[in-house]
């Protein structure tokens, strides 16, 4: 069964990339008579970049692309390429975004702006008069706390200069075009990246709440900072997103002979949840007459208290070990489709039946790894950690139940 793991990733990651659904949507794309400047901003922005240079007849004035560190893969004609932090902003985040608005400035409504926006580009595109350290430390304690994706961008659009639609507003009166990869649920689109150039939904009152939640002590002037909902410069296409990575999961997993099951496409909820779910259907579907796949899409939330190192979706994984040492052929399958989960180069892990006895045999402490979020350490002495390297796509992840 675990021959399987590594075809339904690259399947499921491979359909999921922006660069297809591009194609599309800029079949019958149609351009005003004056500047053209292609902003590309996120994990995937490499190859959403890459894509529309190949695409386009029209010369691109200027074009930027800000990337995660390593995501770069080359060269683009007509581009400068930035590599910047994530998933907390750094100095070549700000460095790269003063460039964009640098050369976005002074438009006119006859300028188009491509905007080619994936997960990721809260940490990537960045401009703001608070002080970086400080930043920096806001930014950590939310995304180490269990505050959601949701949570943690309206905190982010109040502290930044480009977030909650604040860049289009600087872009106007040009015509901003949005391309979004997005990695969030339902697709709330002032969300992903934290909304540069779409409307803003937020309200000061939860950003009041968020900030009496997790104790954040934030300034009155933050609080207040206005976001924009009032953009009118902008055209706005989806072409990837959480659902559609659900699709493709459960694609691969048909082609390979599994009886297969979308459970919930909108994970959105604590990790221990989420695991007492598996376990639930593990439970209940053991030695079945024929193979099932159990399919979850989203982000689980994680409040991170240890030293160690992992992400999400190695800390699940390991934490269904232990639950499962008793089932048969039963495997739980935890992936980014990133390639990155955490402060690591691993996407996620996997786990089976067999993996606790494993444990025991090579003197690891599972109990004692999880208590210090350790989970990387620990799934790469099992050898279970999943390494893809950037995949150049990001709709965020999924976790997959398997049981032969």
């Amino acid at each position: 069964m675990n021959k399987d793991i590594y075809p339904i990733i690259d399947y499921s990651i491979s359909q999921s990339k922006p660069d297809i659904a591009l194609r599309k949507s800029l079949k019958d794309f149609y351009f005003n008579d004056g500047r053209l400047l292609v902003i590309a901003v996120g994990k995937a922005s490499w190859l959403m970049a890459k894509t529309f240079s190949e695409l386009t007849d029209k010369k691109i004035d200027t074009g930027i692309v800000i990337t995660k560190y390593h995501h770069c893969l080359g060269n683009i004609e007509g581009f400068e390429i930035y590599e910047a932090g994530h998933p907390v902003v750094d100095e070549n985040s700000l460095f790269a975004s003063r460039k964009v608005l640098a050369v976005t400035r002074n438009l006119n409504r006859n300028d188009d702006v491509i905007f080619l926006l994936s997960g990721g580009g809260s940490a990537l595109f960045e401009d703001t008069d608070i002080d970086l350290n400080y930043l920096q430390q806001i930014n950590a304690r939310l995304l180490y706390s269990s505050a959601s994706i949701e949570e943690i961008n309206t905190i982010r659009k109040r502290l930044s200069n480009v977030k909650g639609g604040k860049f289009a507003r600087h872009c106007y009166p040009a015509t901003v075009h949005n391309y979004i990869l997005s990695d969030v649920i339902s697709d709330k689109l002032d969300s992903v990246a934290s909304g540069p150039t779409v409307n803003d939904s937020t309200t000061k009152q939860q950003v009041v709440e968020i900030n009496n939640k997790y104790s954040l002590q934030l300034p009155e002037s933050v609080i207040n900072n206005d976001t924009i909902n009032d953009l009118n410069n902008i055209k706005t296409t989806v072409i990837g997103s959480v659902k559609i990575l659900a699709d493709k999961v459960q694609e691969i997993c048909t082609k390979l002979g599994y009886q297969t099951s979308i459970i919930d496409d909108g994970v959105d909820y604590d990790c221990r949840l989420l695991c007492d779910r598996l376990i639930s259907l593990a439970f209940d579907n053991q030695n079945p007459f024929s193979k099932l796949a159990f399919i979850f899409t989203g982000e689980i939330t994680l409040q991170v208290d240890g030293q160690g190192r992992g992400g999400r979706n190695q800390h699940l994984a390991l934490l269904c070990a232990e639950r499962i040492k008793d089932f048969n052929n039963t495997t739980v399958l935890c992936v980014g489709s990133d390639g990155s989960d955490g402060p690591t180069e691993a996407a996620g892990g996997y786990v089976d039946n067999n993996t606790f006895k494993k444990a025991l045999s090579l003197g690891l402490d599972i109990d004692k790894c999880l208590k210090n979020y350790d989970s990387y350490n620990c799934l790469k002495k099992l050898d279970q950690l999943i390494v893809t390297g950037p995949t150049n796509t990001n709709v965020n992840d999924f976790y997959l139940l398997l049981i032969k």
